[in-house]
């Protein structure tokens, strides 16, 4: 999530984001190389190399840019520690329903296919360094940029894409007011989709999800 021109940061009661910087980088290596992090976040549970952070560094700090969209930096106001990060990526799912099978999604609009109707969403996600598991700050986090992409942004929904056995994300999102919306497959898993409804008139918004629901279930007459 890029946050708006003139505007250098985001702040709740002990947090504040910020964007990634290049500084951040030994940081999100240990992050991204954590066993027990790694689990909640990638096929096979596979902690990531050094390079791998590198470029996912780089395409975060280019996501800025182009799409105006990237996760930022959580930082701790007590100590001004770095603790994690939080905000908004690019989702894309098949925009229609499948006769079989879950619905197909991608991190990143350049891993879909083409010649694929697809549908262009918003994932809030968050990702903290285990020693401040359990404190409420990944709550926290995505509540601040939850409000932000209803009030800013004017966003009418987002996503969290989270593990079946990923239990903290789920909860968390639970918390924040996020609420179960089916499954989609993404990079070869099976992932519980999250839907965090953001719209001003909320039963304008649930009425329209209602519908889409339905017309889920009327394409998969099997199931």
């Amino acid at each position: 999530m890029t946050l708006t021109r003139g505007t250098d940061r985001i702040e709740s009661a002990r947090l504040v984001l910020r964007r990634v910087t290049l500084d951040d980088l030994s940081f999100f290596t240990r992050l991204h190389a954590s066993p027990e992090v790694a689990q909640g976040l990638y096929p096979g549970g596979r902690p990531r190399s050094p390079e791998e952070v590198a470029r996912w560094l780089q395409a975060t700090l280019a996501s800025y840019q182009r799409l105006e969209l990237g996760h930022l930096a959580v930082i701790r106001k007590a100590d001004e520690a770095l603790i994690g990060r939080c905000g908004l990526t690019d989702l894309v799912v098949e925009a229609t329903w499948p006769d079989e099978g879950l619905r197909k999604g991608w991190f990143g609009r350049e891993a879909a296919p083409a010649g694929v109707a697809l549908t262009f969403e918003y994932e809030l996600g968050y990702t903290f360094d285990p020693a401040v598991w359990g404190q409420g700050l990944a709550t926290e986090a995505a509540c601040c940029a939850r409000d932000y992409a209803r009030d800013v942004l004017r966003l009418s929904y987002a996503i969290s894409a989270i593990l079946s056995e990923n239990g903290r994300s789920r909860r968390v999102a639970e918390r924040a007011g996020a609420r179960a919306d089916g499954q989609m497959e993404v990079a070869g898993r099976r992932f519980d989709r999250y839907l965090w409804p953001l719209a001003v008139d909320q039963d304008k918004f649930a009425n329209k999800m209602s519908r889409q629901a339905v017309s889920r279930l009327d394409r998969r007459p099997n199931e």
